[in-house]
Parts: structure tokens; C-alpha cells; sequence
């Protein structure tokens, strides 16, 4: 795999442009994404085209739907001769994406961005600049061929039937006017081409497809700029206006975002600040700013997963928001508000009541995920969103929320914790069967310490913010005291589940950071003394507060020698926990895999499975929760450094409580400072 240069504000890559390239050169306005390919030579399948809308979903069967990729309507295809090696930047302070490259006839530049002002908007330019007296054309090629490649949920089954979700209802010279197949959903893309020199125009059809030819000639030297304004339009959308200066809108946007956003790293490592800010560039890129929307498993930049939402959305991800853009953190909870209803009906259909919400969802609250083991046991997924909730009260004071939304939630999630747990008589607990933790290698457990504790701190919410019957009131509190918690005091140790102990033990090669699932049978896998990903390592992260650090160390020592990091999702929590208690080997290790997860492609599936938004925020975490040691508890912000041996300075800005502070620390001090 070719290098990638990280440069303080620019990624580079000298390549041809393959799927590695497609994804980390990913851009978009969270409305909009697409993937790094080069707009000169289109798309070679109709299931490669990697353009998507937040958001828009379609029915591949019955309940089951998959993220629509849009058609292809970027290509500005230059008569130069072609090439394969291209030079790729990512310009992250402006959002652009140039691909470069020079031929005997003339050098070409071609850019894009998907514009942060006006999320219905696409940008796409080339600039031939000619190296001698020549004619020169440029095709602006829009070709609806489209279909989906729906993407297995066993990650071990490589999918290969393509599906048609979208139907063309008219095409014309600037614009592609289709349908949702199973919906009826109406998408128009309208397209302007713009050159800055007059050239001889031909619009030709060919089929559904449509070529619009420029030719002009050029003088050796001579520059010649074309570009393409493509617009996404969904349903009953307006279509907005076209600003004089789009350019210079989309870049005091992303500005503004840099200014809330941006953190800035002394370190040894050289490469650290830019690796620190792709990740923050790609969670802005794939940060919805609407209602009703939320963010998937590989954001916009791959319909891994078929564009699903998970747990991922509140634990990994979210705080990013929460602390820098606290109003798109509050979308993201109220699209789990808003799928309240569809809540309730997953719950009943589980024969339970109250509220469950999915493990995986698309453009409603309903279950999308096919596999019984992981739909059906990671019930956790409940808890998390209402520990998502407490979180945003605590940080921002936003009562007003907890009355409209969270309360409601609490009430029903605490509900369907009531039903879901067994009451056990001879032992009086509340007892969690058939459940899986985030370690998806425990099998269908039982007491599963994460699960039994989320779902403690679901009911204790309930208790304190919900208005209950008094009956409901006593129900819930028999339980909250009932629900047990694995500890070894001994070992001053808490436990897993109660099977983990039990089960082989075994020591599996890995020389690399591939999951294990794809040399081991998977069934296998769950039945040696393995652990997936962080389980009750994510735990001691998330109630940093509610366990001594002695019992911290405990269960680092205990459970991260057992940890096989098979999931993109475990690298962050491990350095924050490491970071906090002082481990620097550990947390150095851990901190460089999950902040070059994807740009130096750590687990070697970035390319064909896209970002993995998830690895991005838990970084951050390990960054500003673990190095920084930023927390808010009781309304109370403090900060409190723990930097390892190669990171000298961090700044950042945070909100807390409607004010925004600068935050600086060192090893040997900490700022805190509200700005005027």
C-alpha cells in the first residue's frame, strides 16, 4: 500500500486511485458524502458510485432497507491522455479533494467538495492548464446506471447480488429526475456547467445517459476551467439558491467548524496534529444538522452495514459533538425520541414491555439487523441511549430537553429493563440471560457486568427524571437494588459475565491487527477465554467517577491480556483507560491505533468497508477524556492532564453549560478559561 503524507491541514497520497484512496479521500457536509474517486474516468460498476444522501433509505424486502447510492452525474472526462497515477490531497481546512496529475498535452487538476453552506450541493471543477497550442474537449458525463451492492450482515460472507432501489422517471439536459422503487420517494439531481472561457457546446444522449461536450482551444500556457454544480434534492425539498461566491461560503463554513472543533497537539510523533484533525475533519463531514437523521456505522463514505446507525452513534462518536457542537448532538438524540413509538413496537414484538431500541436502525426506530444472536442479546443498546441522554443534560443544563424527550425515554427504557430481566426468588436479583456485552465473543451470556450496569444506571434515570405511578416507583426500585453486579472482592475485580471464567483458555497467534473471526470460525471464537473488544474497560471509561482506580488497574491487568482488539471500536477506550491510570507504554500503543485506524489502515479494511466513524470519536475520547482528563459531573467542568511522555500540549475549546472555554494543558498544568 502506497503512504500517506499527513501534513498539519493535508493528507497526500501518490497512487492510482484505488478503494483505500476512495475512502480516506472521502468528503461531505453530512447531508451529503462521496468517495474519493477520481471524477475523470467515472465509475467502472453500477454499484461502485459511492455517492450518498443522509438519511435517504430504501425497502430491500420487507422491513429490511439499505442506504440508496445515488447515480454518478460528476464526471468531467478531459481529452488528455489518461493516466493512473494520480496525486490525491485532502485539503481538511477548506474540505477539498484534488486529484493531479500532468500529461504530455497539459497539466490536469480536478477538485471537489460537497459544500458545508448549502447541503443540497456538489461542487466538481477541472482545470486543464495546456503545455502547447492545442483543441482540448471536456465530456460532463451524468449517467443514471445505478444499483446497490446490500452488504451481508456476517462480516465473513462476501455479498454478490445487486439490488435496483431507484427508477428513472425522466431524464433531461441538466437533470435526473428518479424515484425510490419501494417508496415512491422523489430525488432529482440538477446539474450547471460553467466554463470560464467560451467553448462550443453538444449535449448528446445516449440512452439514460447524458454527455455534455466542451471544446475549446487553448494556447500553450493557457488555463481553462470548467465546473460542475450538481444539486440533491429529496422529496418535497426547495431548492436553494444559488449563492454569488459558493466557494467562499463552503470555506467560512468549515471555518466556523474549525473554530469550535480544532484541536492543536505538541507531540514528538510529527504526523499526530494532521492524523488528529483527519479525524476530526471526517466526524464533521458526516455530522448530520437536521432533525430526524443520525450517522451509520461508516457515516456517508460506505453502505457497510447498509448505512445502519448502532450504538456506535452514542458512545463512540457522540461526546465529539456533545462538547464541540452540542446542537448536533442534540439531533442525534432526538432522532432516537423521535423513534420512540417504533421503540415500543420492537419491545412488544419481543413479547416485553416498554421501549427496546434496535441494534441497527435506518430511517425509522425498526430492527434492520438479520442476525438473532446480535439483534436479539445486544440489549445494552437501550441503556446506551439513555446513558447518551444523561450525558447531554449534565454538559449542556438543557432542561427543556429532559422534559420533551429524555423523560419519556427514560420512562419507557426502564419499562422494558423490568421485563427483559429475570427475577430470580432464590437468589433475589434481577438476573440478565442471554445477553451479549460489546464483547461479541462471550456468546449469548448471562449477568453480563456492562449490560447489568447500564441497565441500573437506565432504571436509576427513570427513577430520578421520569413521572412514574407509585407502583411503577416501587417496581423499579426493588429492581435497581436487585440487579447484580460481578465482583471478586478477593481480587477487588469486577467480572464480566459469568461464564467468561469458564470457558478455555487459549493464547491465539496474531502477528497483525486483522480480526480474528476471519481465520477462526466465529462460533469457535466464542467459546475460547477471548474478548473481542473492550468490554469492561469501555465500562470504567464511561463511569469514570464510579469505580477506584485501584479497581480500574484490576480490571486493565485482568481483561486486556484477554483482549484480541478484533473490532475498531476497542483501540480508544484501552488508551483512555491506560492515559488515566498512568500506563504510557499501553496508552501509546493503544493512542496510535485508534488515531491512524484508518489512515494508515491498521486493521486492513478501510478500502472495501469505508471510515470507521466509531474508531474516529473513540480517539478523540482517548485524547480529550484520557490525556486531557476533561469531564463534567454535577454540573461541575474540571480538568485534569495525564499526558503521556510524547504529547508536550494540547488545546482545545469545549461548551459547557452555554459558555465556551478554552482548555490547555501540559504535564505540569492545566487552563481552564471561559471566554468573554
Amino acid at each position: 500500500m502506497q503512504h500517506i503524507s499527513i501534513e498539519p491541514w493535508r493528507i497526500r497520497r501518490v497512487s492510482p486511485v484505488d478503494d483505500f484512496s476512495e475512502t480516506i479521500f472521502f468528503t461531505g457536509n453530512g447531508a451529503l458524502g462521496i468517495r474519493g474517486f477520481c471524477a475523470c474516468n467515472g465509475k467502472g460498476t453500477p454499484q461502485a458510485h459511492a455517492v450518498f444522501r443522509a438519511g435517504l433509505f430504501s425497502a430491500l424486502k420487507p422491513g429490511i432497507t439499505d442506504m440508496v447510492q445515488l447515480p454518478d452525474v460528476l464526471t468531467l472526462r478531459p481529452s488528455t491522455a489518461p493516466t493512473t497515477t494520480i496525486s490525491q490531497t485532502l485539503d481538511m481546512q477548506s474540505g477539498v479533494v484534488t486529484h493531479a496529475w500532468d500529461t504530455p498535452e497539459a497539466a490536469v487538476a480536478m477538485e471537489r467538495y460537497a459544500s458545508m453552506a448549502n447541503h443540497q450541493l456538489i461542487i466538481q471543477r477541472i482545470r486543464l492548464t495546456a503545455h502547447k497550442a492545442a483543441a482540448f474537449t471536456i465530456e460532463a458525463i451524468a449517467d443514471p446506471s445505478v444499483r446497490n451492492l446490500p452488504v451481508h450482515d456476517d462480516q465473513t460472507i462476501t455479498s454478490t447480488e445487486l439490488a435496483t432501489l431507484l427508477d428513472i422517471v425522466r431524464v433531461e439536459d441538466e437533470a435526473i429526475h428518479m424515484k425510490t422503487i419501494a417508496e415512491a420517494t422523489p430525488i432529482a439531481l440538477h446539474w450547471k456547467l460553467i466554463s470560464d472561457r467560451e467553448a462550443t457546446r453538444d449535449v448528446a444522449r445516449h440512452g439514460d445517459t447524458v454527455i455534455t461536450t466542451l471544446t475549446r482551444v487553448l494556447a500553450a500556457g493557457e488555463s481553462w476551467c470548467v465546473e460542475k454544480r450538481v444539486r440533491v434534492v429529496v422529496d418535497a425539498e426547495e431548492v436553494q439558491a444559488d449563492a454569488a461566491d459558493p466557494y467562499a461560503d463552503h470555506t467560512a463554513a468549515w471555518a466556523a467548524r474549525w473554530r469550535d472543533c480544532d484541536i492543536t497537539i505538541d507531540a514528538d510523533d510529527p504526523d499526530l496534529q494532521g492524523a488528529v484533525r483527519y479525524n476530526i475533519y471526517q466526524l464533521l463531514a458526516n455530522a448530520p444538522h437536521q432533525r430526524g437523521i443520525s450517522i451509520g456505522a461508516r457515516g456517508l463514505s460506505h453502505g457497510r452495514y447498509k448505512g445502519n446507525t448502532f450504538w456506535d452513534t452514542e458512545i463512540f462518536m457522540f461526546p465529539f459533538y456533545l462538547w464541540s457542537q452540542p446542537e448536533v448532538a442534540r439531533n442525534l438524540l432526538v432522532y432516537r425520541a423521535d423513534h420512540l413509538q417504533d421503540a415500543r413496537a420492537l419491545a412488544a414484538r419481543q413479547n416485553l414491555e416498554g421501549a427496546r431500541f434496535a441494534w441497527m436502525c435506518s430511517n425509522t426506530g425498526l430492527e434492520q439487523c438479520e442476525s438473532w444472536d446480535i439483534g436479539l442479546c445486544e440489549v445494552h443498546i437501550t441503556a446506551d441511549v439513555a446513558y447518551a441522554m444523561q450525558r447531554y443534560i449534565e454538559v449542556t443544563g438543557d432542561h427543556a430537553f429532559l422534559k420533551q424527550f429524555a423523560a419519556p425515554v427514560f420512562h419507557e427504557t426502564a419499562r422494558y429493563w423490568l421485563s427483559r430481566l429475570t427475577y430470580e426468588p432464590e437468589k433475589d436479583q434481577y438476573s440478565s440471560f442471554f445477553v451479549k456485552g460489546p464483547d461479541e465473543y462471550c456468546g449469548a451470556t448471562i449477568n453480563n457486568t456492562f449490560t447489568n450496569f447500564m441497565a441500573r444506571n437506565n432504571i436509576r434515570l427513570a427513577l430520578a427524571q421520569a413521572s412514574l405511578t407509585e407502583t411503577q416507583q416501587e417496581a423499579l426500585t426493588r429492581a435497581e437494588a436487585r440487579i447484580p453486579l460481578l465482583y471478586d472482592p478477593a481480587r477487588d475485580l469486577y467480572l464480566q459475565d459469568e461464564l467468561l471464567e469458564r470457558l478455555e483458555p487459549i493464547t491465539l497467534p496474531k502477528d497483525d491487527d486483522e480480526p480474528s473471526y476471519k481465520r477462526y470460525c466465529f462460533d469457535r471464537m466464542q467459546r475460547y477465554r477471548v474478548i473481542k473488544q473492550a468490554d469492561l474497560v469501555l465500562l470504567m471509561t464511561l463511569f469514570p467517577n464510579d469505580f477506584t482506580p485501584r479497581q480500574q488497574r484490576n480490571v486493565f491487568d485482568c481483561y486486556e491480556p484477554l483482549t484480541l482488539h478484533d473490532s475498531t471500536l476497542s483501540y480508544g477506550p484501552h488508551a483512555q483507560l491506560a492515559l488515566r491510570l498512568g500506563l504510557w507504554e499501553k496508552a501509546e500503543t493503544y493512542l496510535r491505533k485508534a488515531v491512524y485506524l484508518d489512515l494508515r489502515n491498521v486493521m486492513g479494511n478501510a478500502g472495501h468497508e469505508g471510515l470507521h466513524m466509531a474508531a474516529l470519536g473513540a480517539a478523540w475520547q482517548a485524547l480529550v477524556f484520557g490525556a486531557v482528563g476533561l469531564w463534567s459531573s454535577d454540573g461541575q467542568l474540571r480538568v485534569s492532564p495525564a499526558l503521556p511522555p510524547s504529547i508536550h500540549r494540547i488545546a482545545l475549546c469545549v461548551y459547557h453549560r452555554g459558555k465556551r472555554y478554552q482548555v490547555e494543558v501540559s504535564r505540569d498544568n492545566a487552563v481552564l478559561r471561559e471566554e468573554e
